[in-house]
């Protein structure tokens, strides 16, 4: 899965994925590691995503496609966050 930010509102952030399909996107936090980055969002129900954030022309987030990269990031997320994750 591919999002890509089309615009904000307020304080959440209109992300579009591949197919054309919009939902606005709360950014909880964002967390380099390595030569990565991560960016922790909540949909509008507020189910969160973790995905690793692309910084270029646009910002684009994608889907973390390794488990234990996946689960790594997670823990790290909630370890400095642990009212928003229950990891």
């Amino acid at each position: 899965m591919r999002l890509t930010k089309i615009g904000e509102k307020d304080d959440r952030i209109l992300l579009q994925n591949e197919t054309g399909e919009k939902g606005y996107f709360l950014f909880i936090d964002l967390l380099r590691r390595g030569e990565k980055e991560y960016a922790a969002l909540a949909d509008e129900n507020g189910d969160i995503f973790v995905m690793e954030f692309i910084d270029g022309k646009t910002e684009t987030y994608t889907e973390i496609a390794d488990d234990g990269e996946f689960d790594a990031v997670c823990a790290a997320f909630a370890q400095r966050n642990p009212e928003d994750f229950d990891y």
